[in-house]
């Protein structure tokens, strides 16, 4: 009766211990489960894993993977704006004032005139209708003129990115249209991400000839990828709620038609970096700020003799 009574606690004792475990898990992975899965999203952000070496009986391939999250160099802010009018001068006089005033207090935060690009987008008909109570006809009629213009600012400061468009606002300027990420030393970084891997491979072969031991002969031959990802293509969304089973609304009586409404459910957007998996060293992995992600994979092929 003892062992049983044993035997049931250290059995209830490991369910407890597995469920404790499942939910830490299922906490620590947070709202985000919610989103849905995307099978080619997830197969485009993960750099494949590579194999630590693959060997013959005459030939031994090593490979290493580098992953550096880097910080961005220059920012490059688009906002959109537009003007509507009679006629396409006084649209394009109106717009080029509120320009004119925003530029000028951008001078206020430091943003020279030589970092701001103004691109003329479009000038468009603007339609509106006339209606004719009497006869009941309606006519469409030109109502006036819309100017678009894009505003193209460049900085080093990622503090001013959120200034500028607070700013932006006074000048009836809403449309924050794209950030982009710029790096002014992407061959400077892969020649660095180079030399890193290389001493990896390094340290790999002289691991495994200092184990098997075979006489090197002829020249290595060598392969190398390098590519980098932008922060505007890596991030997710998701909508995080639960819904009731029973949302059908009916009335006491057939004929009775109601309209339901359904509360708002926030989708929720954030940074999804590549996955750190299967790389020999990532760089910079401590560090919050998103930024551009580099990768380069280096593969070597050694020839010796075979064992006799």
């Amino acid at each position: 009766m003892r062992n049983n009574s044993f035997l049931n606690k250290s059995i209830y004792t490991f369910i407890f211990m597995f469920l404790i475990f499942n939910l830490t898990q299922a906490q620590m992975s947070g709202n985000r489960l919610y989103k849905e899965r995307n099978s080619y999203s997830e197969i485009t952000n993960h750099f494949p894993d590579y194999k630590h070496f693959y060997a013959t009986d005459s030939t031994l391939t090593i490979t290493a993977s580098i992953l550096l999250n880097q910080k961005a160099d220059q920012f490059k802010l688009t906002l959109g704006l537009n003007e509507e009018a009679e006629n396409p001068k006084k649209a394009i006089e109106n717009i080029n004032l509120r320009i004119e005033n925003f530029l000028n207090k951008l001078s206020s935060l430091g943003i020279k005139k030589k970092d701001v690009y103004v691109d003329f987008i479009s000038q468009t008909k603007v339609y509106d209708f006339d209606i004719e109570g009497n006869q009941k006809i309606v006519t469409q009629k030109i109502k006036g003129f819309e100017i678009k213009k894009n505003i193209i600012i460049n900085t080093d400061d990622h503090s001013k990115i959120e200034k500028m468009i607070y700013e932006a606002s006074d000048f009836q300027i809403y449309d924050v249209i794209k950030i982009d990420y710029l790096s002014n030393t992407i061959e400077q970084i892969h020649q660095n991400l180079l030399k890193e891997a290389h001493d990896i491979i390094s340290r790999k072969r002289d691991d495994y000839f200092g184990r098997f031991k075979h006489e090197l002969i002829g020249t290595p031959i060598a392969n190398s990828s390098f590519t980098y990802i932008f922060p505007d293509t890596q991030y997710q969304q998701y909508t995080a709620y639960e819904s009731s089973d029973f949302d059908v609304v009916r009335g006491n009586y057939n004929n009775d038609s109601y309209i339901k409404k359904l509360e708002r459910k926030g989708k929720t957007f954030y940074y999804e970096g590549i996955k750190y998996s299967g790389y020999d060293k990532v760089i910079n992995n401590e560090n919050p700020e998103i930024g551009i992600q580099f990768m380069i994979n280096l593969s070597v092929k050694y020839d010796f003799k075979k064992n006799r």
